[in-house]
């Protein structure tokens, strides 16, 4: 770093402190960007004898404390030369430590000031010791300030009003807010929204819609305040009344707009404002909410266009926006769309962390390319759960169960603790792999070791997997003990097994439940007349035809589709041909 140039050297007619140029140091001060250039001049001054010269000594502390590039504890060696500090060091100190987020330092230089009897606080000591407190929820402490301002007479300062305002809005206290709003002589719009700021995030829109129409004068802050109040709470229609009677609109008004039509599921209100929306206004953030909302919807293709025009924008994607379009990549199968993603992240310095991570994983692996997705995750430096609860799913329904069940081994290996969608996967995987064993093992290790009860999910599973082991009996046992009797595809796989091992009385005990839980549902009927048909019981399958027939019930047609010409054609059986 370049040495600061010192002025010339003072003639012997300048010797004293009081009758040497001091301007020359104070420009230099104005300059300085870095601590080692304010030491410089700290060093020169000292030299000199101008370090006690009021305005020097003034400008020195005041540059090397509110500075942003300066360093506040060189700012604070500076004070502590000072015998006598004045209000104005000390409010420096104090403004220099709130901007560097050093509010507890703050609080005690504040303290000093009181016990200094040379100097006392006054309307610009206020306002940062107040934003003090409230950075650091110290109610109480503020509350104290507060009894100093009153005694120093300061209550209706514009600036210390403002900050108290600020202090009691922000803990909820609004009966506080509202009595030291009252005394502020002459509110100004900062005065306004504060106190509407403060309603809004209590939730109380209303009382804060009452303050906005008193308001002698609104300026883009008041009115965005307003709208994301409303669109926050789900009072959509007075928020686009809002946003229609505004002039100018910045990026806050239409993001606020947008992103409350989004979370309220009224995708197309906000596809029309985006569409509206300012090319120029919009930003990383206007992307993600409509990113998210097409999302939401599973309306993949329109996350993939909005993507491509994010791009056209020149707008850098972030972690969120590659995790959504990655997730639409995968459910459209988008291979070569999810690969230049892929190719993106690393070039561009994008941290892979875990959800990053598993986006890629599961990206590959819709697109039926598992060696990559294993590779990607083999890779991975960061794997929470989430990730090895995916690469698990994935494997088993690849055909890959050995392989998923030793993933899991390596899970455990790993100190990464399962949970239930851990289990899930696992017994996924031998049902899809024709596991039993190994399904019956994990199934009463989730309960045993890890104390977790099983949901109707990992039932479906267990009992699934003993029915494509032909182990009816168990399966039905298993439904008896574990309280799912409701569930109707738990009973649909054991009528489904029967059926197949064409056991009769497995099918009736089956197709009764089904009855029961959905006497509506054609299917059950028709499985259970094939088992009697198959068992060679013709009157009973020929009943049970008649009862389907006398319900009003009918066989649920079959259907194929085929693509032919980019067009999509779907043939249904009817009751004598094909339509």
């Amino acid at each position: 770093m370049s040495t600061i140039s010192s002025p010339p050297t003072p003639t012997k007619l300048h010797r004293r402190h009081n009758s040497l140029p001091i301007q020359p140091w104070l420009s230099l001060l104005d300059i300085c960007k870095y601590t080692p250039e304010f030491n410089q001049v700290h060093s020169n001054l000292i030299k000199l004898n101008l370090i006690q010269h009021p305005p020097c000594f003034t400008k020195l502390i005041g540059s090397s404390s509110i500075s942003p590039h300066s360093d506040i504890d060189h700012a604070k060696s500076i004070f502590n030369q000072d015998k006598n500090p004045n209000a104005f060091v000390y409010n420096v100190m104090i403004r220099g430590y709130v901007q560097r987020n050093r509010n507890e330092d703050a609080i005690l230089m504040y303290y000093d000031m009181l016990c200094n009897g040379n100097a006392s606080p006054n309307n610009l000591t206020y306002p940062f010791v107040i934003k003090a407190c409230t950075k650091l929820n110290a109610i109480e402490e503020g509350k104290q300030v507060h009894g100093h301002v009153l005694k120093l007479g300061l209550s209706e300062d514009l600036f210390v009003g403002n900050s108290l305002v600020s202090l009691y809005m922000s803990f909820g206290l609004v009966g506080f807010g509202y009595q030291v709003f009252d005394k502020i002589l002459n509110p100004d719009v900062v005065s306004w929204n504060t106190m509407i700021s403060g309603l809004v995030e209590l939730g109380s829109v209303e009382e804060a819609r009452l303050l906005f129409d008193e308001m002698p004068k609104r300026n883009l802050v008041s009115w965005n305040c307003m709208i994301n109040g409303y669109a926050k709470l789900g009072g959509l229609d007075e928020a686009r009344r809002l946003f229609d009677q505004m002039g100018e609109k910045d990026l806050i008004t239409w993001n606020s707009m947008i992103g409350g039509f989004v979370e309220s599921g009224l995708i197309e209100d906000a596809c029309e404002l985006f569409e509206r929306m300012p090319w120029k206004l919009k930003d990383l953030i206007t992307f993600n909410i409509m990113i998210d909302g097409y999302a939401r919807e599973g309306w993949h293709v329109k996350v993939m266009e909005v993507f491509e025009e994010m791009k056209e924008a020149k707008i850098e994607p972030n972690r969120f926006t590659l995790v959504s379009v990655l997730t639409s990549c995968s459910n459209l199968l988008a291979l070569d769309q999810g690969e230049l993603i892929e190719a993106y992240v690393l070039p561009n310095g994008v941290e892979v962390d875990a959800v990053l991570g598993t986006a890629i994983v599961e990206m590959f692996a819709k697109c039926g390319l598992i060696d990559r997705a294993s590779t990607v995750f083999e890779n991975m430096k960061e794997k929470d759960v989430t990730a090895w609860n995916s690469m698990i799913h994935q494997l088993g329904l690849h055909g890959r169960g050995k392989e998923a069940l030793s993933l899991f081994s390596e899970m455990l290996n790993s100190n990464t603790s399962p949970d239930e969608i851990t289990f899930l996967g696992v017994l996924s995987a031998c049902r899809h792999a024709g596991l039993v064993n190994e399904g019956k093992r994990y199934f009463q290790m989730m309960s045993i070791e890890y104390n977790m009860a099983p949901r109707v999910e990992h039932y479906g599973c267990m009992i699934d997997i003993l029915c494509r082991g032909d182990l009816l009996e168990e399966a039905r046992d298993l439904i008896e003990a574990s309280g799912v009797k409701s569930n109707i595809p738990i009973w649909g796989a054991l009528l489904g097994a029967s059926s197949r091992l064409n056991n009769v009385s497995m099918g009736e005990y089956a197709a009764r439940h089904l009855i029961i839980l959905d006497p509506s549902d054609s299917s059950c009927y028709v499985a259970l007349s094939n088992i009697y048909s198959a068992a060679g019981m013709h009157e009973k399958a020929i009943e049970v035809r008649k009862k389907l027939k006398a319900q009003g019930l009918e066989k649920v047609p079959g259907c194929s589709f085929i693509e032919t010409n980019g067009v999509v054609h779907e043939f249904r059986v009817g009751k004598d041909s094909l339509q």
